[in-house]
């Protein structure tokens, strides 16, 4: 009777278990990896006897979709994006807020939070050949140098157009946010002493007073009619270098000063987003065991996989008194993950053909 008795209760134990997990497999709404949201969109109408609110709406809706597509795709493929119908960017959204609207001097102004289903989007962009990336916004250290080689003179910051106006030239879609360095006298002297050979010379001890991963050193040689740009690019450990001529028959002329920013921008963007492409072509299948009572370390995990935008699909695919195992389909190299969850303390072991938590 006794035993009879712990074995109600154990398969009671079990049971109720495997209810909580299947609760928390779907209850766990993909809320960050299944919506793409852009907010602070604003459009503005005429309020008149012909003002429609649906107009404003679908409005905000298009404008949504294009700050979307150019937070995602290069440069060179955003015109096969230029005239989507609207009814096609209506079913690509997920659902949409209003968080501001005000009728003001004959004026109906009003603020979008736009939110697209992710799965929807990169199935859309993928039927155009094209291949998408993660908008993820990040923080650079900018350091713009520039050099007049008719006079073999380095310009301070006041005199340094790019320094001044570089975050002047900015686009709600630009996922880079730029940080300048200090304008003092001991980087002016820094840059002074190595002007000659900066595109050679280790700027350790400038980088070095400025905690950022992503690093930027933009040389512009300025001569008379003519103006070289060699950018060295550091995103953490993946480096590149761009070259750019620019004739320039007016220093004086800033809208054209602004273009080249406007262009630099666009190029280091580029840049950034295929680091951080998302292949779906791509569909890794991998398997994570987590032992069963380890609660904190599998929620840990499942709010990571439902974070990742490289995370196509996850579910439980075994449950039993030792153990969890989740099947991941990953759009990219796994590495990624691996390394994501080191970042956030999760130690694991790849070597198998299921990976363990340490």
């Amino acid at each position: 009777m006794f035993l009879n008795k712990n074995k109600i209760i154990n398969s009671l134990y079990f049971f109720f278990l495997l209810l909580i997990l299947i609760f928390i497999k779907f209850s766990t709404i993909k809320v960050y990896g299944d919506n793409y949201t852009v907010k602070n969109i604003n459009i503005k109408e005429k309020y008149d006897v012909n003002f429609k609110k649906d107009k404003a709406i679908n409005k905000g809706f298009e404008k949504a979709f294009k700050t979307l597509i150019y937070k995602i795709v290069e440069s060179k493929d955003k015109n096969l994006f230029k005239d989507v119908q609207k009814n096609k960017i209506n079913s690509l959204i997920d659902n949409f807020s209003i968080t501001n609207e005000k009728f003001l001097n004959n004026n109906y102004e009003v603020d979008f939070e736009v939110k697209f289903d992710k799965k929807k989007i990169l199935s859309f962009i993928r039927s155009k050949n094209v291949i998408s990336s993660v908008p993820k916004n990040t923080e650079v250290l900018f350091i713009p140098i520039l050099i007049d080689t008719q006079r073999n003179e380095l310009k301070y910051f006041d005199q340094n157009y790019f320094y001044n106006n570089w975050n002047k030239i900015n686009k709600n879609f630009f996922l880079l946010n730029y940080n300048l360095p200090d304008e003092n006298i001991e980087n002016f002297r820094l840059f002074q002493k190595i002007k000659n050979n900066l595109e050679n010379n280790d700027l350790s001890e400038i980088i070095n007073r400025y905690n950022f991963e992503n690093i930027f050193i933009v040389t512009f040689y300025k001569n008379k009619n003519n103006l070289k740009i060699f950018s060295k690019i550091s995103f953490s450990n993946l480096n590149f270098n761009l070259n750019m001529n620019q004739n320039i028959l007016d220093y004086d002329d800033n809208e054209a000063l602004d273009r080249i920013i406007l262009s630099l921008k666009n190029q280091y963007e580029d840049k950034w987003k295929l680091i951080n492409k998302i292949n779906t072509l791509i569909s890794i299948p991998i398997k994570i065991s987590v032992k069963n009572n380890n609660y904190i370390i599998s929620d840990k995990i499942e709010n990571l996989l439902n974070k990742s935008d490289f995370v196509y699909d996850y579910y439980i695919e075994k449950i039993n008194s030792e153990e969890i195992i989740y099947r991941i389909i990953y759009n990219t190299n796994p590495n990624k993950l691996i390394n994501n969850l080191k970042t956030n303390g999760i130690n694991i072991n790849s070597s198998g053909d299921i990976w363990k938590i340490k």
